[in-house]
C-alpha cells in the first residue's frame, strides 16, 4: 500500500505536528466527498481553522463544512471494520447524514499528532530553531509510522508540508527532513524512489484540487484534536463542529484489548513529549479534563 503523506503545524500551547496518511488508492474516492461536501455546504473558499473565531456562529457555512469534514475524516480513519455517519449539510432545515458500513467503502487512513508540550524551550540549546522542528518532524512520522505501520508493510510517496518552497528551501535540511527518516525508520517501512517532500503555501492552494483540499484537511484535523484535546470552549462554534475527534481521543485511554478489532485499530497516534534532565519523556493525548471541569464551572 503506497501512502502520501500530508503534514499541517501549530505553535500554541506547545509545537504541534499533524500527519494524515492517505492510500494513493483510495484519495479520489475520499476527494469526492469533500467536494461533495464543499458543494451541498456551498462553501468554496479555502479553509483556515483558525480564523473561526470565539462569535463564530455553528450555522455559518464555514462552521458547517468544518463539521463535514471532520466527520468525513472521522469515517476515513476506520480500519478493518465501518460503521460511520458523514453530515453532508443541510436539505432545507433538516441535516443531511450519509452511512457506511460495508468494508468496501474502507478508506484506510491513519493520523498522527505529535506535540512538544514546551514548544521546543526544553530542547537542546546546542540546537537553533529549525533544528529543533525538524527533530520534531522527525520524531513524529517515525513514531507515528512505527506505531500505526509494526505489523504491515508501507511504502511512502510523497510527503507535503504546509510551507513555501522559498522558505523550505533557505530554512529546511533536506537530509534531515527525509533522508534520515528514510534511514531511522523499520524495515518494513518503504519509500518510492522518487519519494519527496513537497513544500506547498496557503497562498497557492487551488480550487477542486485533491492535494489542495488534503492540506486544508490537515488543518482541520489538528485544529479539531487541538480544540477537543484543551477543551477549548471559549471558541463554541469550533467545539461544537469538532467533536467527533473527543471520541478518537477518548479511545487513547480505553484498554488496549478493548482496541483489538476495534474500528479505530492502529488508525491513529497521539503523543505528547517533552523533555525531563536530558531524557525524552512521552505519553498518550487525553482530553484535559480539569480544564474541561473549571470552563464548566466558570
Amino acid at each position: 500500500m503506497i501512502y502520501d503523506i500530508y503534514h499541517d503545524e501549530y505553535k500554541e500551547y506547545g509545537y504541534w505536528h499533524c500527519y494524515i496518511f492517505i492510500p494513493r488508492s483510495k484519495q479520489n474516492s475520499l476527494h469526492e466527498l469533500i467536494l461533495e461536501s464543499r458543494s451541498r455546504i456551498g462553501f468554496q473558499d479555502f479553509i483556515h481553522f483558525r480564523s473561526i473565531g470565539a462569535k463564530a456562529k455553528t450555522n455559518h457555512a464555514k462552521v458547517r463544512l468544518i463539521k463535514s469534514w471532520s466527520t468525513i475524516l472521522h469515517y476515513a480513519l476506520q480500519q478493518q471494520k465501518l460503521d460511520a455517519c458523514i453530515y453532508l449539510g443541510h436539505d432545507y432545515s433538516k441535516p443531511n447524514y450519509r452511512y457506511f458500513k460495508s468494508s468496501s467503502e474502507i478508506i484506510g487512513a491513519r493520523l498522527v499528532v505529535f506535540r512538544e508540550k514546551l514548544s521546543h524551550s526544553d530542547m537542546f540549546n546546542s540546537m537553533d530553531a529549525q533544528q529543533k522542528v525538524e527533530t520534531t518532524f522527525r520524531m513524529g512520522l517515525k513514531g507515528g509510522t512505527h506505531f500505526l505501520f509494526r505489523n504491515e508493510f508501507i511504502t511512502i510517496g510523497n510527503i507535503f508540508i504546509d510551507c513555501s518552497e522559498e522558505i523550505y528551501e533557505e530554512y529546511y535540511d533536506d537530509y534531515n527532513m527525509l533522508t534520515r527518516f528514510q534511514q531511522e525508520s523499520n524495515d518494513n517501512v518503504e519509500f518510492l524512489e522518487d519519494s519527496k517532500i513537497i513544500p506547498i503555501p496557503k497562498t497557492s492552494y487551488k480550487h477542486e484540487d485533491i492535494i489542495s483540499d488534503f492540506m486544508q484537511l490537515a488543518d482541520v484535523a489538528i485544529g479539531g484534536i487541538r480544540t477537543q484535546k484543551l477543551c477549548m470552549r471559549k471558541f463554541p462554534a469550533r467545539f461544537e463542529a469538532t467533536k467527533c475527534f473527543k471520541e478518537i481521543l477518548k479511545k487513547k485511554v480505553e484498554v488496549k484489548n478493548r482496541m483489538i478489532r476495534s474500528r479505530f485499530q492502529n488508525a491513529f497516534s497521539l503523543s505528547d513529549a517533552w523533555i525531563e534532565n536530558e531524557e525524552w519523556f512521552f505519553e498518550n493525548m487525553h482530553v484535559d479534563t480539569y480544564d474541561c471541569l473549571q470552563q464548566t464551572l466558570f
